[in-house]
């Protein structure tokens, strides 16, 4: 039964025999209720005090299994996390030691490839060195034999123009002029023709040639004209009224053929006859003393600078083949004596 202090209040009591004070009960039952009162408000405060602890430590344990919860996830994320960078760290570390052994690897083949290349390329060069270095020996010593050779032909040219300049100062200074005298000696043969109708109108002698000494006979030619006298063929004309063999001259008529003309026909139909290019007579002039030049590498070979000249054959005029030749006389030619 549930008793308020209401009810302590409101209670009432019989009389009997000899009862109680009225008001020491009233007094004790007000004191009572009083208490009760006081009681009941207490213990309700401390079931509300009660009930707040106990939604506090709800609460509390629902933080706690929240903040268990939380740690054990941290926990559980940091060891995945640490397990996981711990895993990283050693595959990274694993693939660095790979690289590293890789690139390790690549660079000391390439080194030894560049090291093996650069030995062949030095031996390749030491190869081309010592071959060029042969070829220049060899090519060297060529040219010392050239030099030798043409300091040798030098010293035999110069020792041959000294001698031919020492006996072009020998010879005697009337060596011209008796050259001269011998070619203004040379007789015409004059043979008899085939028919007596039938005789030529002129036949041509070509003169003869005067030549200076070898030293100062030229490398080329010279020129029509140049020389003594008149350079051309003459033509000798035998006049109708001329002596005929084995007739006695008729008078008044010179008892030698007249040349006749003096210079030769120009006709642009008639081919020229062939002439003989006569040299100017000259007298050896003093010689210097030779002078021999130092020979370079490219000195081309030495030429002789006296060519052999050979007179050229008298070529007979087109019109008169038929004609008997004249030749000088059968005797020492004066180009012998040059």
């Amino acid at each position: 039964m549930k008793i308020t202090a209401l009810d302590i209040r409101q209670k009432t009591f019989e009389r009997a025999f000899r009862g109680v004070d009225k008001d020491e009960v009233d007094g004790f039952l007000l004191t009572l209720s009083q208490q009760w009162e006081r009681m009941t408000d207490e213990n309700r405060e401390l079931r509300r005090q009660l009930d707040q602890a106990q939604q506090d430590v709800q609460r509390m344990r629902e933080v706690e299994t929240s903040l268990y919860r939380t740690l054990k996830t941290a926990e559980d994320t940091s060891s995945s996390m640490v397990d996981q960078a711990q895993k990283e760290a050693e595959l990274k570390v694993r693939e660095a030691q790979m690289e590293a052994e890789q690139l390790l690897s690549e660079a000391r083949q390439k080194a030894r490839a560049v090291v093996d290349d650069a030995y062949q390329q030095a031996d390749k060069a030491i190869a081309d060195m010592q071959q060029e270095v042969q070829s220049l020996g060899q090519e060297h010593q060529r040219l010392e034999g050239l030099y030798d050779g043409l300091v040798r032909d030098l010293q035999q040219l110069a020792g041959a123009v000294q001698q031919k300049a020492d006996k072009a100062k020998e010879r005697p200074r009337g060596g011209a002029a008796a050259i001269l005298s011998k070619a203004a000696s040379v007789k015409v043969v004059r043979e008899e023709p085939a028919s007596p109708a039938t005789e030529p109108s002129s036949m041509y002698v070509p003169a003869p040639a005067a030549s200076s000494s070898a030293a100062s006979i030229p490398a080329t030619a010279p020129a029509v004209g140049s020389g003594f006298g008149d350079a051309r063929p003459r033509a000798i004309g035998f006049e109708p009224n001329g002596p005929q063999p084995g007739k006695q001259p008729q008078p008044g008529s010179p008892s030698h053929p007249e040349i006749s003309p003096k210079e030769p026909y120009e006709n642009p139909g008639v081919a020229e006859p062939g002439r003989i290019h006569q040299p100017e007579p000259a007298t050896v002039p003093n010689a210097p003393e030779p002078y021999i030049p130092t020979p370079a590498p490219d000195v081309q070979p030495v030429t002789p600078s006296s060519p052999e000249i050979a007179p050229p054959a008298p070529t007979p005029h087109p019109g008169y083949a038929a004609a008997p030749a004249v030749a000088a006389e059968a005797e020492k030619s004066f180009f012998d004596e040059i």
